[in-house]
C-alpha cells in the first residue's frame, strides 16, 4: 500500500509570502498568489503572529478524505553556503471545531467539495511560540547567511469512485493581522501536480486504506 500523499495548503506559495511579508527571512523561489492576497497579507509576520489565532483552510473534492492528525507546518532553514539544515521545527495542526471559522468561509463553498479549517494544536502552541522566539533572536548577519521555507500540508486519500475531471484544491490563511481568510491558491490541480511529481497517472492520489474509504470524519 502506497503512503498517503499530501494536499498542499501552500508549500512554496506560503513560504513566498513569509519571505516577503515578514522579517523571518524565510525565502522561497516562486508562487502564484493572487495580488489581492499579497496586499491583504502585507502585515502578516511569522515571528509575532498569535499562534492561537492562526488558521489554515483547504477546499477539496468531496471524494478526498483527510487523515486524522495529518495536518502540520514545517519551518526549515538551511545555510546558503553548503545547504546544511540548521533549523527544522514541525508544528501540528488539528481540525477546528469552531463554527465561526467555517462561517467565515461560507462564500467559498462549492458543490461537490468540502471545506476544512485547521488551527495550531493546543499541545503545540508553546512549540510555535518557541520557534518565533528563536527566529527573533537571529541577527541580521545570521539571517543573510540562511535560506528557508515554510510548508503546510495535510495527509489525504481518495474514495474508490472518483468522478472525471481535475482534482481542484484551494487554500486559505487567516491570522490576527488579516481580515478573515485570505486565498493563497485557487483551484490548484492537485492530480496534475502529483503526476508531475512522479505519481502514476492512473491514480495519483492514494486510495483510502479502509474498505469504505473513510479516512477521517
Amino acid at each position: 500500500m502506497r503512503k498517503p500523499h499530501f494536499l498542499p495548503f501552500s508549500v512554496r506559495q506560503l513560504a513566498y509570502l513569509v519571505g516577503i511579508l515578514s522579517a523571518a527571512a524565510l525565502a522561497a523561489s516562486c508562487g502564484h498568489v493572487p495580488l489581492g492576497s499579497l496586499i491583504s497579507l502585507r502585515n502578516f509576520d511569522l515571528e509575532t503572529t498569535d499562534p492561537e489565532r492562526l488558521r489554515i483552510a483547504v477546499r477539496h473534492p468531496d471524494w478526498i478524505r483527510v487523515m486524522p492528525g495529518g495536518a502540520r507546518m514545517v519551518v526549515e532553514q538551511k545555510r546558503k553556503s553548503d545547504g546544511r539544515t540548521v533549523l527544522r521545527e514541525e508544528v501540528r495542526f488539528r481540525e477546528s471545531a469552531t463554527g465561526e471559522d467555517l462561517v467565515a468561509l461560507g462564500r467559498e463553498r462549492r458543490r461537490g467539495t468540502e471545506l476544512r479549517v485547521y488551527r495550531v494544536a493546543a499541545e503545540d502552541v508553546r512549540r510555535f511560540a518557541d520557534v518565533q522566539a528563536l527566529l527573533r533572536r537571529q541577527s541580521p548577519e545570521e539571517r543573510a547567511a540562511l535560506e528557508g521555507s515554510l510548508s503546510v500540508a495535510v495527509a489525504g486519500c481518495r474514495l474508490p469512485v472518483v468522478p472525471p475531471g481535475p482534482a481542484l484544491v484551494s487554500t486559505y490563511l487567516a491570522a490576527e493581522e488579516t481580515d478573515g481568510f485570505v486565498p493563497l491558491l485557487r483551484d490548484f490541480d492537485l492530480g496534475k501536480a502529483m503526476i508531475t511529481a512522479g505519481a502514476p497517472e492512473a491514480g495519483p492520489i492514494s486510495l483510502c486504506p479502509q474498505a469504505g474509504g473513510e479516512g477521517a470524519d
